[in-house]
């Protein structure tokens, strides 16, 4: 394995604290495998059974659902040293829920479940890290069917900050999530809800420092929602 593919998977959440020699060990055998795509390459099919744990060392993929009249949604885009549906591994029908393919020339680490499944007997933290991984996996999903009801993005950020609030019990929510994996929470570029955002400041609905939100004009917030 070249250097720059294993610094990718020891990035990976999923190792967050482990040693870099028990990376290392992981993946010096012949247990795990490195598969190569050319950009737009079809990696796989929705339907799919996924035996493997999926780890992106190199380029970019795009998770996607195409409905029966070919039209095509984007779920989430998936970059270097990210899992490939981790919580999808140990399900009772481990089929793949979205068509995969190369948005860059791809790298993946294939490694076997029979293997995941000694490293989560034998290493806590790796266990540790799934679970989150998994958690935090289901709880975007449901953000994303929550804010299904939310026409704009301007509706679906009015209505993600006063649930933070809410949820929080302070109206200087700390965002849970970066710009960029709220982003694609909502379907929008990160460029795109930046500004969306900065006008919310200009209009002094908000102010902003890093993660965190203050909420000035709630009022605000709701008209924007009973718009809807």
């Amino acid at each position: 394995m070249q250097e720059d593919h294993l610094k990718a998977l020891l990035a990976c959440h999923l190792f967050d604290g482990m040693q870099r020699s028990k990376v290392e060990n992981l993946f010096s055998g012949e247990q795990c495998h490195l598969f190569r795509y050319n950009r737009g390459a079809l990696i796989a099919f929705r339907g799919d059974v996924y035996t493997n744990l999926w780890i992106l060392v190199e380029g970019r993929i795009a998770a996607e659902f195409q409905d029966f009249s070919g039209k095509v949604l984007k779920v989430e885009t998936l970059k270097t040293s990210e899992a490939v549906a981790s919580s999808i591994l140990f399900a009772p029908e481990n089929n793949l829920p979205v068509n995969l393919s190369a948005e860059t020339d791809v790298v993946i680490c294939s490694i076997p479940r029979p293997q995941v499944i000694r490293l989560l007997q034998q290493e806590e933290r790796f266990l540790t890290n799934f679970l989150r991984d998994s958690g935090l996996r289901l709880t975007i999903l449901a953000e994303k069917l929550r804010l299904v009801q939310f026409a704009t993005i301007t509706e679906k950020i009015a209505g993600y900050l006063l649930e933070q609030a809410d949820t929080q019990g302070t109206d200087s929510p700390l965002l849970p999530l970066t710009k960029e994996a709220l982003a694609e929470i909502f379907g929008v570029t990160r460029p795109s809800l930046s500004r969306e955002f900065s006008q919310f400041c200009t209009r002094g609905i908000l102010s902003q420092t890093g993660r965190q939100i203050h909420i000035l004009k709630r009022e605000k917030l709701e008209a924007v929602l009973e718009k809807n």
